[in-house]
């Protein structure tokens, strides 16, 4: 029984089939020869076959076909051959029909070079042969070869059947060839092959499949009305669904239903298909009611499809309601359903719909376990994803590159990278998705370097590097400063170019890492010859432009990027970073202007950099706050950046009601930026009191360690005149940093304390930092307030030697003051033409108020005169000198200049000063 089951022969070619050899077909059929080890199998087949071909001289030609027939479905690649031996040896192998059998073997097992070797053997292939040989290379998915072979087909002479034109037509249906496939559609219908029902859906599924909606419908309604089947119907349907056309399908699906045809569950599949494509929910809940009313909404396949469009029409309550009623739970729909839980963050959920599906007694497959992983990638707790892992490893799948980079991602989103990498070892069939998805995580991990090396050893071992990983690893490249590798890299892309969006994305990756490593005219060159730009590629040189200190061509390349690409709100962030560096401020309210047009301005991160760039102008105060207040969306980052503004302007008062409405928003916290506005608002006030309770609130939420925080209470302190508390404070601070100790210097130099400046200077350096410009500036004012001029000089002459670069404008008011104070007119005078600064309005003042102070008339007279002609109608310069000749009691003249400042219109801004109350 079990033989006449496996052999479908009759009686008189069983009794010819060899003994051996039909034991050996009986063996083949259960455990004990298929769990054989492979070296025994192999030897014992040798054995026996030999012996057959050797004593038994009733073997023929379908002796071997039934043989090879059933070699062929098991894959037994080393029997396969051993029979090719044999037969070779023998008479046999010269029969045709063993021939194309053999050619067949070869070609299902994937050796076509092996097999169009055995019909280049053939001295005349018949028309079996060259189909065979077709057959083998579009099997393996050679299609072009494939083709290739049917043209020569062609020219043999020999007539294609049905068979033939089929498999040609399958090779243009999967090389989506329209060209090809019209020719051979001709030569169908010219061999009157077209009204084959076979030949006929192929010609229709290669138009479909290639897009050719008109054509598909002139073989479809070819067909005879009454021989047009289900298959035809629907892949015209799904031809009308690919293409999204809306009308087509729902014309032809109503056309359908009133044919003699009856739709079955892949029509209604198909059909729903397309609400999920076109995201409609009327149309979808529509068919929904037509399924439910024929009664196969619990089919597997129908219910998948309903479960799939409803996840992403993201109604997912409907999606689950329809997956718990289906008859059968399959795999497919478990993964449509867990895709709607991660696409709308709802792991926990999903995770726990998965617990339940594996409770019905189903088995997951590795595509529902990729899709759990991805699931707890989202978990804020890596032990559910450990147990998917072990899960998944009882069930005994292979980490295929599929499932590992699921595992991959999972473990580098927690940080795991230690247990990603062992994944990556774990795949078997490693590929570029899998090493994507390792070089990601190291990327996202900051393993910059392990990233790069990676890549590199991945491609010694002859993995092939997609567009992708060779971005990733630009990427790694910019992150650690490394032009010549990034070079490299380069090289190489230019040894092996991509072309489409793949050429888009590498380019812009180069022009990222160009920029990450300043080499902007490296950049520059990249950006001027990409023949596309998209949005990204424009913000990128705008903003490395803007980072390199090129601001004004940053503007100009923003200007030229309106003609072509749209701008992004990471665009105009840019574009206003860069008015702001150049104080660019009618190019910023041109740029606010446009935003305004596109609608970015509710924007919070562009609204933030707005109100930054009017902060730089005191008079725009107003207008920045007008920004503030036209956002509809405040986050942390524009209350601070408002609450900054407020306080780097002078409005202190206005900074202190600002921060009052923020504590009125409960959804944000203080954060150390906030509270340092605000001290230093307190410290501008000189309200001691305010200053303390925002101390105590940095105490309370553990903010006093941040060095930001802590150099704004120690100036506070010194500015509200407690010099005491400042230095207290600062003994309190365990790490010092740079801001820090200049705080202290200041609060000194402030109080009159120019020896403990000094020393605190001292010990700064002792202590291994290095100061700045405006460390010395502190240590100069020291100086300069308690009268140390030889110290002061001494600095001076240091700092013109070692950080020459690094003299502004303030150092030589410090040294002009000092010398000024020490009534050392002619060597204050004598740094001022030194120093080189082309406006030095600043140091003639600080100079005119050292003669001020000494009553010397007669210089500060002629310094009057040179600042009256740099700054006309300066107020401060007449009430300078006209208290120079008030102190020399030179009453005329002093009356003279009072006169002369009405007639100029120069009005003396009124003094204001202010006490704090006990309330």
């Amino acid at each position: 029984m079990v033989i006449s089951n496996f052999f479908t022969t009759n009686s008189t070619q069983i009794k010819h089939f060899p003994t051996r050899l039909f034991l050996l077909f009986y063996r083949t059929q259960f455990s004990n020869w298929n769990n054989a080890p492979m070296l025994t199998r192999t030897q014992q087949f040798h054995s026996e076959a030999s012996l057959g071909f050797q004593n038994d001289r009733g073997f023929c030609f379908q002796d071997c076909v039934f043989l090879l027939q059933h070699l062929r479905g098991h894959k037994d690649v080393n029997c396969g051959r051993i029979l090719h031996s044999l037969l070779v040896k023998s008479s046999l192998f010269m029969d045709v029909f063993v021939q194309n059998n053999m050619i067949r073997f070869y070609g299902d097992i994937g050796e076509v070079q092996n097999a169009h070797k055995l019909f280049d053997e053939i001295p005349q292939p018949s028309l079996v042969s060259w189909t065979s040989l077709v057959s083998c290379y579009v099997h393996v998915g050679r299609h072009e070869m494939g083709l290739s072979l049917f043209r020569g087909l062609c020219r043999s002479g020999v007539r294609p059947n049905e068979f033939g034109y089929s498999v040609a037509l399958k090779a243009c249906k999967e090389m989506r060839d329209p060209v090809m496939g019209k020719l051979i559609h001709g030569l169908v219908t010219k061999s009157g092959f077209d009204s084959h029902r076979f030949c006929c859906a192929l010609i229709l599924h290669m138009y479909a499949d290639c897009g050719d909606i008109k054509n598909s419908r002139k073989v479809f309604y070819g067909v005879c009305y009454g021989e047009r089947s289900e298959a035809l119907w629907n892949t015209l349907l799904n031809a009308y669904v690919d293409v999204s056309d809306v009308e087509g399908s729902l014309k032809l699906f109503h056309e359908m239903g009133h044919s003699s045809v009856t739709r079955n569950h892949f029509t209604y599949t198909i059909i729903v298909k397309l609400c999920a494509d076109v995201l409609d929910v009327e149309l979808g809940t529509s068919l929904h009611g037509q399924i439910v009313k024929i009664g196969i909404e619990n089919d597997v396949v129908v219910g998948g499809a309903l479960i799939d469009c409803y996840v992403k029409l993201q109604l997912l309550d409907d999606a689950r309601k329809i997956f718990q009623v289906l008859h059968e739970k399959d795999n497919v729909a478990v993964c449509a359903l867990l895709a709607g839980f991660n696409q709308i963050g709802k792991s926990k959920e999903g995770l726990s719909l998965y617990v339940d599906f594996l409770s019905g007694g189903n088995k997951p497959d590795p595509f529902t376990s990729a899709s759990v992983v991805s699931l707890c990638s989202n978990l804020e707790t890596e032990i559910s994803g450990s147990q998917i892992h072990c899960g998944v490893i009882k069930l005994g799948f292979m980490m295929d590159s599929y499932l590992g980079s699921a595992f991959i991602n999972m473990y580098g989103n927690f940080g795991m990278i230690s247990d990603a990498y062992r994944c990556f070892l774990d795949v078997f069939n490693k590929n570029e998705v899998c090493l994507n998805a390792m070089i990601n995580a190291l990327l996202f991990n900051s393993n910059d370097m392990k990233a790069i090396e990676l890549f590199c050893g991945m491609r010694e071992v002859g993995i092939a590097q997609s567009s992708s990983s060779i971005s990733y690893v630009l990427r790694a490249c910019g992150n650690l400063f490394m032009l010549k590798e990034g070079r490299s890299f380069h090289s190489l892309l230019i040894k092996n170019p991509f072309e489409g969006d793949c050429r888009l994305g590498l380019e812009n990756a180069l022009l990222e890492m160009y920029i990450r490593c300043r080499a902007i005219e490296d950049a520059e060159l990249i950006f001027q010859n990409m023949p596309i730009r998209n949005e990204f590629s424009w913000t990128t040189i705008i903003s490395g432009c803007g980072e390199s200190g090129h601001f004004v061509e940053a503007l100009r390349i923003f200007r030229d990027m309106l003609l072509y690409s749209k701008p992004s709100q990471f665009t105009f962030i840019s574009v206003i970073q860069a008015c702001t560096e150049i104080k660019a401020l009618h190019v910023g309210k041109q740029a606010q202007s446009y935003i305004v047009k596109v609608g970015f301005d509710y924007n919070p991160f562009v609204g933030s950099a707005l109100i930054n760039m009017y902060a730089v102008f005191k008079h725009e105060t107003l207008s920045a706050l007008q920004v503030f207040l036209s956002m509809k969306e405040k986050d942390l980052i524009s209350w601070s950046v408002m609450l900054t503004a407020w306080v780097q302007n002078g409005y202190h008062a206005e900074a202190l009601k600002h921060f009052a409405e923020f504590q009125t928003v409960p959804i944000f916290q203080v954060d150390e930026s906030i509270l340092s506005s605000c001290i230093s608002a307190a410290s501008g006030l000189a309200a001691l009191d305010i200053g303390k309770c925002f101390h105590s609130w940095v105490i309370k939420v553990g903010l006093e360690v941040d060095h930001h925080v802590a150099s704004s209470i120690t100036d506070m302190y010194s500015k509200c005149g407690n010099i005491k508390d400042a230095c207290k404070f600062f003994n309190t601070i365990i790490d010092h940093n740079l801001v820090i100790w200049t705080a202290m210097i200041y609060g000194y130099a402030y109080h009159g304390f120019g020896r403990e400046a000094i020393d605190l200077f001292n010990k700064a350096k002792e202590a291994g930092l290095e100061p700045d410009g405006v460390t010395f500036t502190g240590v100069l004012a020291a100086c300069s307030h308690a009268g140390l001029v030889e110290e002061g000089c001494e600095y001076f002459r240091y700092m013109r030697s070692k950080y020459n670069s690094e003299l502004t404008i303030y150092h030589y008011a410090c040294m002009v003051d000092l010398l000024g104070r020490a009534a050392k007119l002619e060597e204050a005078e004598a740094v001022i033409k030194e120093a080189p600064f082309q406006s030095k309005s600043l140091l003639w003042k600080t100079f005119l108020g050292a003669c001020s102070k000494h009553e010397n008339a007669v210089i500060g007279e002629r310094i009057a005169n040179i600042l009256a002609d740099l700054e006309l109608n300066e107020p401060s310069t007449y009430v300078l000198l006209s208290n120079i000749y008030a102190s020399a009691s030179m009453w005329k003249n002093c009356i003279d200049l009072r006169n002369k400042m009405v007639e100029g219109s120069a009005t003396k801004q009124p003094g204001i000063s202010w006490i704090q109350l006990a309330g």
